[in-house]
C-alpha cells in the first residue's frame, strides 16, 4: 500500500467522503485512516459537521415546504370566502334595499375570516400581502361609498367603485343604512390596514435579525 503523508490526506478528506475520488485514491486513504489517529479524528470531524449540514438542509426545505402549503391553502380559502360573499350578497347590494338574515350572516361570516386571517398570516409575508391589499381595498372602496354620499354621486362608475365595500359587507344593511355601513367597513378595514402594515414590519425585522 502506497504511504501518503497527512497533508495530502487532510485536503483529500472531503473529496473522500464525497465519494468523489478515484477507487485507488480511496483505497489509499482508507489506510492511512486506519494507521493514522490524527487523521482519523478529523475525518470523523468532517463526517459529522457535513451530515450535520445535511441534515439541517434537509429540515429548512421541509419547513419552506409546510409553508408554502400553508400559503396555498389560505389564498385558497381567501377566495372561496370572497366569491361566496359576492355571490350571496350581489343581488341585494345592487338593488340597494335592506338586507336579510342571510346577508346579515354572510358579512359576519366574512368579517371573521378575515380577522382570523389577517392574525394567522402574520409569520408569512406572501399572506401579509395578500391581507393588505384586501384591506387597503376595501378602505379605499369604503371611503369612495362615503364620498358618494356626502356629495350624492351616483351612476354605474360609482357602483363599481365602490363594490368591495357594499358587496361584501351588504348585511350591515340589516341594522344600517349606506352611510353607516361605509362608515363601519371603513374603520374596520383601516384597522386590518394598521394591523398587517404592523405585522409586515415585525416580520421584516425578524427576518433581518435572522440575517444578522
Amino acid at each position: 500500500m502506497k504511504q501518503i503523508e497527512c497533508y495530502i490526506v487532510q485536503d483529500l478528506l472531503p473529496l473522500y467522503i464525497d465519494h468523489a475520488c478515484s477507487k485507488l485514491t480511496a483505497e489509499d486513504i482508507a489506510g492511512h485512516l486506519q494507521s493514522c489517529e490524527n487523521c482519523k479524528e478529523l475525518y470523523e470531524e468532517m463526517s459529522s459537521n457535513i451530515c450535520s449540514a445535511l441534515q439541517a438542509s434537509e429540515l429548512d426545505s421541509r419547513k419552506i415546504f409546510r409553508h408554502a402549503k400553508k400559503s396555498i391553502l389560505a389564498i385558497i380559502l381567501a377566495l372561496a370566502a370572497v366569491i361566496s360573499c359576492f355571490v350571496i350578497n350581489t343581488g341585494g347590494a345592487w338593488t340597494g334595499g335592506a338586507a336579510d338574515i342571510s346577508n346579515m350572516i354572510v358579512t359576519i361570516l366574512y368579517v371573521i375570516f378575515w380577522s382570523v386571517f389577517s392574525v394567522l398570516s402574520k409569520e408569512y409575508m406572501p399572506l401579509i400581502k395578500i391581507s393588505f391589499a384586501i384591506s387597503f381595498i376595501t378602505f379605499v372602496s369604503a371611503v369612495f361609498g362615503l364620498i358618494s354620499r356626502a356629495f350624492h354621486i351616483g351612476g354605474f362608475i360609482t357602483g363599481i367603485l365602490s363594490v368591495f365595500s357594499s358587496i361584501p359587507f351588504y348585511g350591515l344593511r340589516f341594522f344600517m343604512d349606506w352611510t353607516g355601513l361605509y362608515t363601519a367597513v371603513a374603520a374596520l378595514s383601516l384597522a386590518w390596514l394598521i394591523y398587517t402594515l404592523y405585522s409586515k414590519r415585525a416580520l421584516e425585522r425578524t427576518t433581518d435579525l435572522k440575517g444578522d
